[in-house]
């Protein structure tokens, strides 16, 4: 009895010694996993601590469309330059001459003038304002107006001289007719006014030489009035006046041609001013503007 007791206890015992052990490795494969765990999860030791967070509040959507402005280009910016120009002087009218006989072509430089005047000084032209006309450099032209038709002839000059001379000069019509005109002087004795020879061109088409005398005396006419197809008519027509003078001989030019000659044996004046003039001889006031004045002087002729 006692001997089945005592074995009786030993298997006893025995299972729960086994039991104690099992337990025990159990508790410490739960510990040695936990420890695991803890250390998969733990941020690194000097890893800033994360705050949760916050829950945002929701945004109510609006419940009108939205409006979008357009949108505006800036204007572009104007492109710069850093090349400037000078102002190009102005030439002499060019010349075409087809006459081998033309006495220009045969004597003159005709591209180098010896004196040119593009209206551009005031103080090269006698400037004034009396009842009866008034004269001016406005623009680059000299502007002319005879106030009084029929009535008197009033002119400006330059003060350049000269003798034997071959002279130009642009004049524009203004609001003409029949025989108003305009005119260019050469030969203008400084003492003795007026004087000197005049080309004039009408307002028709037709042109005259006439010579001044002093002293209230009357104009002497060397060549009347005489019709020409070169000879730009009307209104704001433009006409090219040159006048060759060397000693008593005269050559009469209208845009580049030649369109008369005359002899004057008295020849009382051989040097002298120039000047340029409107005559209203039925228009009054009458207007007309004058530039691209040049002169040659002629050398010379054996």
């Amino acid at each position: 009895m006692s001997e089945e007791k005592g074995k009786s206890l030993s298997i006893e015992r025995i299972l729960l010694i086994v039991v104690s052990a099992l337990l025990l490795i159990t508790l410490a494969y739960l510990g040695v996993s936990a420890l695991v765990r803890r250390g998969q999860e733990a941020p690194p030791p000097d890893a800033a601590p994360v705050e949760p967070a916050e829950e945002q509040p929701l945004v109510a959507l609006p419940t009108e469309p939205m409006v979008v402005e357009p949108v505006v280009e800036p204007p572009a910016a104007e492109p710069t330059s850093a090349v400037q120009r000078l102002e190009v002087p102005p030439t002499p009218t060019p010349f075409v001459i087809s006459d081998k006989d033309d006495p220009r072509a045969k004597y003159l430089d005709l591209a180098n003038p010896d004196h040119t005047d593009y209206f551009i000084n005031p103080d090269t032209w006698y400037d004034y304002e009396v009842a009866g006309a008034s004269y001016s450099v406005q623009d680059g032209k000299l502007v002319g107006t005879d106030k009084v038709a029929q009535e008197g002839l009033y002119w400006s000059y330059t003060s350049v001289q000269s003798g034997r001379v071959y002279a130009e000069i642009s004049a524009t019509n203004g609001d003409c007719i029949s025989k108003d005109a305009v005119g260019l002087v050469i030969r203008i004795d400084p003492e003795q006014t007026p004087s000197g020879y005049a080309l004039e061109v009408s307002c028709d088409g037709a042109w005259r030489l006439i010579r001044f005398r002093p002293a209230g005396g009357a104009t002497a006419t060397q060549v009347d009035w005489t019709s020409s197809d070169v000879i730009r008519t009307g209104k704001d027509a433009t006409n090219r006046l040159g006048i060759w003078g060397y000693d008593g001989k005269f050559y009469i030019f209208i845009n580049g041609f030649q369109v008369g000659e005359h002899w004057d044996a008295g020849m009382p004046w051989s040097f002298g001013y120039f000047a340029a003039y409107v005559r209203a001889e039925y228009t009054y006031p009458l207007s007309a503007t004058f530039n691209d004045f040049a002169f040659w002087h002629i050398p010379w002729i054996p």
